[in-house]
Formats: C-alpha cells, structure tokens, sequence
C-alpha cells in the first residue's frame, strides 16, 4: 500500500457517555504525517459555520436491512449567505467490510487506536429529484455501533486513506457534484472495536456533522 497522502488529520472517538479533550498532535518522522489526536465528544456537534439544518427526515417507524433502501427522504441546506440546496435522496447501506489493526500500524498513533480496527461502510445514494447538490456528502454523517452500544471512532483528515480496509479509491467523493437523477457509490471510513462485531449504522440526514437525531436512518447489520 502507498503511505498516507494526507497533509493533516484528526481522530476523534466518540463513546457513548462523551465528554473530555484532545491535546496537539505531533508529526510522525517515519510517515510524515502528524499523528492523530483522540478526543471524546459527545453525538451531538456543531453545525459548520456556514450551514444551518434547515428539515430532516420523517421519523424512522423501524430500523432498515442491509441493502435497503431508506425510500425517499428530504435533504436540505441552506447556508448563511442565502445558498439553499433542496432535494430528495435514497440512501442504501450495502455493506461493512472490516479490516485488521495491524493495516493501522504507521498511520496512527499505536496507543490511539489500540483495540480498534477499520470498517467501510459502503453506501448507494440516489438523488431523486430536486437541486443539483454541489457537495454530494448527504449519506456519510454516520456512526458504527456494536451491540454493547460503542461508538466507532470518527476519522477526518484531508486527502485519502491508504490501507488495507478502508475503503477503495473508485467511490464517490464528497466534492464530485451530484445531479438529479444520478445514482452514486459512497464510502466512509471509520474505525470500530475489534473485539466487537458491528450491529447498527446510524445516519444523519443533515449538513456537515453527525448528530442524534429521532429521524436518523438505521440500519441493522445482524
């Protein structure tokens, strides 16, 4: 596999009770790439600075299979300037493919993700109708949870991963812009307990960051 691309990234755990702080990272001379900083934050994050939620979802009656579609959902931004985006979306998760601790090792810092493993959630997002989305990220607020209710641990870096078990390089980017009527593959990376096996994807169907929300989509992976 190729080293990590990335100019700088953040880990950040989200557990189920939250609460805590992260410190500076360092940069690994090895990679080349600053180590990643491990915080607990809660389910609940800001909105980003130019975004404000302006509908979800209608409540979810049940939890969806793997490989069901959520059927049609609103999806709506609109930004502080008055840019509005407006449309609706199904959102399918297909599959989670796991990998092994070991892919982690150069790439992060071993005491961070120490018990953890990479999981790719791999998600088929339709645009029914609507805007033109300029960033095509609605169907990756998400979170991995085991059937003890553990959190996966959030990555965010910029640039792509580049080891074995994160997801594959021919997915949707979050900066490729999504038309009416186009049928798209995602993928996110996270990582989840390897003494654990996934049994829920959580997603939030709302700008920018993860949120609890009654109307997220679940989906159930038993």
């Amino acid at each position: 596999m190729l080293p990590v691309t990335a100019a700088a990234f953040l880990l950040a755990l989200t557990t189920a009770c939250g609460g805590g702080d992260g410190s500076d990272s360092d940069t690994d001379a090895a990679s080349g790439t600053p180590e990643p900083e491990v915080t607990a934050d809660s389910d609940q994050e800001p909105a980003g600075e130019n975004e404000t939620e302006e509908e979800s979802a209608p409540e979810q009656d049940s939890a969806l299979a793997l490989g069901e579609s959520s059927g049609p959902v609103p999806f709506v931004i609109e930004h502080s300037d008055g840019e509005r985006w407006e449309a609706t979306v199904e959102v399918t998760v297909d599959r989670v493919e796991l990998g092994e601790n070991a892919a982690l090792e150069g790439h992060f810092d071993a005491e961070d993700v120490e018990g953890l493993r990479p999981a790719a959630v791999y998600i088929t997002l339709a645009h029914v109708s609507g805007d033109d989305l300029t960033y095509n990220y609605a169907g990756t607020n998400l979170r991995v949870r085991t059937a003890e209710g553990e959190s996966s641990t959030e990555i965010a870096m910029i640039g792509n991963l580049q080891f074995e078990g994160a997801c594959s390089d021919d997915v949707g980017s979050p900066q490729e812009e999504l038309p009416a009527g186009a049928v798209i593959e995602k993928c996110k990376t996270v990582l989840v307990p390897e003494d654990s096996d996934p049994a829920e994807v959580e997603i939030y169907m709302g700008p920018s960051y993860f949120r609890s929300d009654p109307a997220n989509l679940i989906w159930n992976l038993a």
